[in-house]
């Protein structure tokens, strides 16, 4: 079970986030709290926690302090800052000290928890994939096998950061057709020696596939309810590199659909919330490309693209094409000038409103009201 320690000075906010909070029910084990970095040190070297949850400001002892000394005496400690003050000097020297995560005040508790249950299932995929290792490990023979695992330890953070970082990458950006020629990359960047070890085979095999759980996690999917044989019996039996590409390429193709079926879903919801603002504010003189997308909820530069891609035409066309078909069903409908019209659609400039009429339509206002009654 993962355990926890909480570090806060304001009584109220520790003893709120202690009780709201069913650590039980969330597997983390509270293991105890304190209300400075000075009292903390020493109870945390006792208790040994996974997750350090502590505020910055505090008397005798502050939270940068207590996470400089808390991490050298626990290297693996993930350490999640609470802080009222947004500013960067803090944030920058808490990355510098390798702080998990960095949450600006006020936080309830839910928010805290979504945070810290992120950093457990980190922590526990850690955890599954060590194991994986030392167990395949004591598979190898004596002096080979030891001189392997501690090859791997070295190897670990000089190859495998490395290749984490770009599968990362390539989930939130890579296509389904770029799969293939993805995994020749990383596996040559590997280096032949390395992916010769059955054992490194295995570990670097292990390692991508809780990348990819992780990313799949975050889009509310599960990877493992796609496959047919758990991970651990696929990694067991892994001896050739081929077959460890064939397993990470089909669980990447998975991630892949799962994220574009996702981008589709929030693409179509943010589209029709886009155009239900438009139909609703086009007669509105203030009506703007970043006003339409603040509504679906994008930035502009994001919208504008995905708006022509979906629709064809670009924003403002669309919003041009809506006003021309309001003013033409005015001047067919009512006796109200041109110039009137204009602003009921949404010109400021009567002017300007002729001139997008006559080149949108080939002909004038008055033209087509003339040639409508005619008809």
């Amino acid at each position: 079970m993962i355990k926890l320690f909480l570090v806060e000075d304001e009584i109220v906010m520790r003893d709120g986030i202690r009780r709201h909070i069913d650590w039980k029910k969330e597997g983390i084990e509270f293991v105890g709290e304190a209300g400075d970095g000075e009292l903390a040190y020493p109870m945390i070297l006792e208790q040994k926690p996974d997750i350090l949850v502590t505020d910055i400001k505090m008397p005798f002892m502050d939270g940068l302090e207590l996470s400089e000394l808390a991490k050298k005496a626990l290297p693996e400690l993930k350490i999640i800052i609470l802080s009222g003050y947004d500013e960067f000097s803090y944030a920058q020297k808490a990355l510098s000290l390798g702080v998990t995560e960095y949450l600006l005040k006020p936080i309830t508790p839910a928010k805290l928890l979504e945070t810290i249950n992120k950093v457990k299932e980190d922590l526990e995929a850690s955890r599954r994939l060590l194991k994986g290792v030392n167990r395949i490990a004591s598979g190898e023979d004596g002096a080979k096998g030891k001189a392997i695992s501690e090859k791997l330890d070295i190897e670990k953070v000089a190859t495998n950061e490395n290749v984490r970082e770009s599968l990362e990458e390539f989930l939130r950006t890579g296509t389904q057709g770029e799969t293939e020629a993805f995994l020749q990359e990383v596996f040559e960047s590997v280096g032949e020696e390395n992916v010769r070890s059955i054992i490194f085979l295995k570990y670097l095999t292990l390692d991508m596939y809780f990348s990819i759980v992780r990313f799949v996690n975050g889009l509310g999917g599960d990877i493992s309810a796609m496959q047919e044989e758990p991970v651990e019996d696929v990694v067991a039996g892994l001896s050739k590199v081929e077959t460890a590409r064939g397993y990470i390429g089909g669980c990447l193709l998975e991630a892949l659909r799962l994220r574009d079926k996702s981008s589709r879903k929030k693409s179509d919801g943010a589209l029709y919330s886009a155009l239900k603002y438009i139909d609703e504010n086009f007669d509105k003189e203030e009506i703007s490309l970043n006003a339409v997308a603040a509504a679906a909820n994008m930035s502009p530069n994001h919208f504008s693209t995905v708006f022509s891609q979906e629709k064809g035409i670009t924003f403002i066309e669309y919003l041009t094409r809506k006003r021309m078909e309001r003013a033409k069903e005015l001047l067919m409908t009512t006796g109200l000038r041109s110039s009137e019209i204009a602003y009921k659609v949404g010109y400021k400039d009567p002017h300007y409103f002729s001139y997008t009429f006559k080149k949108t339509q080939g002909m004038t206002a008055k033209e087509y009201r003339a040639r409508g009654h005619e008809a």
